[in-house]
């Protein structure tokens, strides 16, 4: 079993570096974690620079190989660790690998305005007073259930089975959910399954310790 490591953010709320957490648990497979504090600027050190070049989190090292960007990692987990005798992150089948990639690709870079006036620490710890939303915001609010009805439909998950596409999606779905935006049943019941999952669950359990 190769050595592998996981660069992370001190505070455990970052939604990238969460999702790297998943799949590598989802896989089963054994990795060490290492805190990078944000609030310290410790990403732009020389020191966590020569391990990930873009001073961001997370970064992965397996071995002597690093590599930064969730997309990345996690598309490389599922080929270097393939099914069947890893469990699988991604469909097989071509167009619905394909679907999850752009479900990924979306959110991760999209929405920003839902970013902003949501931070993702909102989803550990809710926030007690409803947000007020610029009209921006209300706008990506909009299109985002948009997307969710149109490529979810009346499935469990975006394809036959989860994936970390699911996860990514969910994730930033929660961020309203945190912000009492009304969701409907359909949108509440899938952010539940997914948050349901043990290896979302392990994360969410260690970073209630840290307020602990």
């Amino acid at each position: 079993m190769p050595n592998i490591c996981l660069y992370i953010d001190k505070k455990r709320i970052s939604p990238y570096a969460m999702s790297v957490y998943v799949a590598l648990t989802e896989k089963g497979l054994h990795f060490q974690e290492k805190m990078i504090d944000l609030d310290q600027q410790e990403q732009h050190s020389l020191a966590y620079c020569r391990i990930c070049p873009t001073g961001k989190i997370p970064c992965l090292v397996v071995n002597d190989f690093h590599l930064f960007e969730s997309l990345a990692i996690t598309e490389y987990l599922e080929n270097t660790f393939p099914f069947p005798e890893y469990p699988a992150l991604y469909p097989d089948e071509t167009k619905a690998r394909a679907k999850c990639r752009a479900v990924q690709a979306l959110v991760k870079t999209d929405f920003i305005s839902i970013r902003q006036a949501m931070p993702s620490d909102s989803i550990f710890v809710p926030p007690q007073v409803p947000a007020i939303f610029s009209a921006e915001a209300m706008q990506d609010i909009q299109r985002l259930l948009a997307v969710t009805d149109t490529v979810l439909g009346e499935e469990l998950w975006l394809t036959e089975h989860w994936s970390i596409a699911d996860f990514d999606l969910a994730f930033m779905l929660h961020r309203l959910l945190s912000h009492q935006v009304e969701l409907p049943e359909k949108i509440q019941a899938y952010i539940q399954r997914n948050f349901q999952r043990s290896s979302v669950q392990s994360w969410i359990q260690e970073n209630a310790k840290l307020g602990a």
